[in-house]
């Protein structure tokens, strides 16, 4: 429980205006109202022994509450957190915990042991007398302690020893009052500041016992306290009907007429509903207590759980089928280089992912490359990558930035980014993507068409080994990168930072750094070279751009675009056509390369192209190469009876068969590569 209050943020929840607190106050309120009508049945048939007050109390809470942390992890499952619905139903869940656990700790004073009815209300005038102390005296204390923490960039073993120690004297407190001591648990974690990395490491720190060891302990407990074999007769089936009836239709109910009245679409009404009729960990937390203190006999117990269970399990699949978030639809003109590049005026939207701090100065250098050209302005977005597990923390990190649009985490990467915006006036905007592995290309692809983004750039980190071979640092990156090329909306650069290009700052100040553009041919050649142009026109790089030309295999090239049909025939030498076009600025004497520093040759070859790329390298220091990641479109742009290195590279990996040839046959390469594909609106 303390856990779950470390979930709830007071000041989210004060944020969150009057759509919240309505629909929260509906929410409750007409389940709690309806419960006592069927707590009046329950009473007179099974739980006859128990005192009425107590016991409508207990059967009012779970009936009328929502469970937070069960929410919050299909909100991220469901990538619904940043949706005009998560973006209500969270406070609105948050305002229906705190309320139901204040109705709890008034039934459990009710429940008292004395018949004097002055002894529950000096129960929970102390409670609240406690709260008090809570919120003036012990959250201060507990500020302090996370302000040092963000201070010094890590809490110390003390601060966590005292914070864990208040929780045991929050719960011994409450106890001693009179109410359960989860509920001082609860309460404490409330009070915790939400503010800062300390909630953050506190998680962290306690999270996998109480998630590993005590939940399952308790998951068992409960399971062992349930007797299905008290639900034998059609009355108790009865029973359990009219259960599930009741807390489905008046919370949903309830829900939807407020959702509807506050102006909020029918359909996303009804998720609202089924998301505020989610149950779990909290609802069986209360029925525990209410079993421990005999307001619940056997059957009563069973009932509840299984009422619990059953509106679990339809949550999901109702609000799925009900609820399909919006896209931003607006059309983006420029989805590649080579198109934003024929425009005299526009605006260079480059979207770029960030996961840790591996490859970042190359990544900043790359941009600020970018920022240098006169054409159009750069407009720069970074989202942060964070893989979304089955920890708490997770979505903890996922309610936090459902807040806002911006990324606020204490990251120094991100703190560096915010710098160098605020410092080159670059417009510049931090995302975050929280997802598991497996689908966080949809999020990296929507953000990409939200932003209408150009370029979209994907870090892909890999070291080498000693025996000279190369070797991907993270598998499950790859095929988030293969993913991404086959679904983007723009076109994409694959980033793999070798430590040269990064190593040094590029600013107008620093020296020369080399660029190498290997050009063969076709779209995404040509889109490598609209962005090499780009660059160029930064005065500290260096462009050297180099076409290779097979000479052996022209005529085979020749022969075989004869063979073709009338419209691959016309494709291909389109294609070539455009390929001559992309180069003609470097033909003209008063061109671009008079304006900028490049250089331009053509490299006739024999067979393997391997090798006369690896004769280049040798002969120049190049902190940078850029390559298309394929090539023509009907016409390889290798000989397709190339023997040697080439043979074992595969044209359908994500490096393409240069970048892959470059990466894994030239192991002493210091030079970073960036592998560009062009959109393709055919795909």
């Amino acid at each position: 429980m303390f856990l779950v209050g470390l979930e709830l943020d007071l000041k989210a929840i004060r944020r969150s205006g009057k759509t919240a607190f309505i629909v929260a106050f509906a929410g409750i309120t007409a389940p709690f109202v309806a419960g006592i009508g069927v707590s009046t049945v329950l009473h007179r048939t099974l739980s006859t022994g128990a005192s009425f007050a107590p016991f409508v109390t207990f059967m009012g809470v779970p009936l009328s509450i929502t469970a937070f942390p069960v929410l919050a992890r299909i909100l991220a499952e469901r990538k619904l957190f940043k949706t005009e619905l998560g973006r209500v139903v969270l406070p609105s869940a948050a305002i229906n915990d705190v309320s139901a656990w204040i109705l709890l700790a008034t039934g459990v004073a009710l429940n008292g042991k004395g018949k004097d009815p002055v002894i529950p209300a000096y129960v929970l005038l102390c409670c609240i007398g406690y709260v008090l102390f809570l919120l003036f005296i012990v959250r201060r204390g507990l500020e302090w302690i996370a302000r040092r923490a963000s201070e010094e960039e890590g809490a110390s073993e003390l601060s966590i020893c005292i914070t864990i120690l208040g929780v045991l004297i929050a719960g011994f407190t409450t106890d001693t009052i009179g109410i359960h001591p989860l509920f001082g648990a609860f309460v404490y974690g409330i009070m915790v500041p939400k503010e800062g990395r300390f909630v953050h490491i506190l998680v962290e720190k306690i999270e996998d016992f109480v998630t590993v060891l005590m939940l399952p302990l308790f998951f068992a407990s409960s399971g062992l306290k349930t007797n299905l074999a008290t639900i034998n007769s059609l009355r108790s089936v009865g029973f359990l009907i009219l259960l599930v009836a009741t807390a489905f239709f008046c919370k949903v109910t309830a829900t939807i007429v407020a959702a509807v009245s506050l102006g909020i679409d029918l359909r996303t009404s009804f998720a609202f509903g089924f998301l505020m009729n989610t149950k779990g960990l909290v609802e069986l937390i209360v029925l525990n207590i209410g079993k421990d203190l005999g307001v619940f006999d056997d059957q009563t117990f069973a009932l509840l759980v299984l009422m619990c269970l059953i509106l679990l399990f339809f949550t999901t699949p109702a609000v799925m089928a009900l609820y399909k978030p919006a896209r931003d639809q607006t059309p983006c003109q420029n989805k590649s280089m080579e198109s934003s590049s024929k425009k005299k005026r526009g605006e260079l939207r480059i979207l770029t992912c960030i996961q840790g701090t591996r490859g970042f100065l190359g990544m900043l250098n790359l941009v600020e490359a970018c920022r240098s050209s006169r054409k159009s302005a750069l407009k720069l977005y970074v989202v942060h990558l964070t893989q979304l597990s089955s920890r708490m923390s997770s979505a903890m990190t996922m309610s936090r930035a459902a807040q806002s649009d911006v990324c606020h985490e204490e990251d120094q990467s991100l703190i560096a980014l915010q710098v160098y915006g605020r410092l080159t006036k670059t417009p510049l905007k931090l995302l975050r993507a929280i997802s598991q592995l497996e689908d966080m290309h949809v999020d990296v692809c929507n953000l990409a068409m939200e932003k209408r983004a150009t370029l979209l750039i994907m870090p892909l980190n890999m070291f080498q080994r000693e025996d000279g071979t190369v070797e991907y640092a993270n598998q499950l990156l790859v095929k988030l990168t293969q993913r991404v090329l086959q679904y983007a909306p723009c076109s994409v650069g694959i980033y793999v930072d070798k430590g040269l290009w990064g190593s040094m700052e590029l600013s107008e100040a620093s020296g020369d750094h080399k660029v190498a553009m290997i050009f063969f041919g076709g779209p995404d050649d040509r889109e490598a070279l609209a962005f090499a142009f780009r660059i160029a026109e930064h005065p500290s790089v260096k462009l050297f751009v180099t076409r290779f030309i097979c000479e052996e295999h022209v005529e085979d090239d020749i022969g075989h675009v004869i063979e073709l049909d009338n419209h691959q025939k016309t494709c291909v030498l389109s294609d070539k056509k455009l390929d001559e076009e992309s180069l003609a600025p470097l033909r003209e004497p008063k061109g671009l390369v008079k304006v900028c520093d490049i250089s331009y040759k053509e490299v006739p070859y024999d067979g393997n192209p391997v090798s006369a790329i690896g004769n280049m390298m040798k002969l120049n220091d190049f902190s940078l190469v850029l390559v298309g990641r394929a090539g023509h479109t009907g016409v390889s742009v290798l000989p397709s009876n190339v023997k040697g290195p080439m043979e074992k590279f595969s044209e359908h990996s994500e490096l393409g068969l240069v970048g892959e040839a470059l990466l894994k046959n030239m192991g002493d390469l210091k030079a970073s590569i960036l592998i560009i594909q062009q959109y393709n609106s055919c795909k």
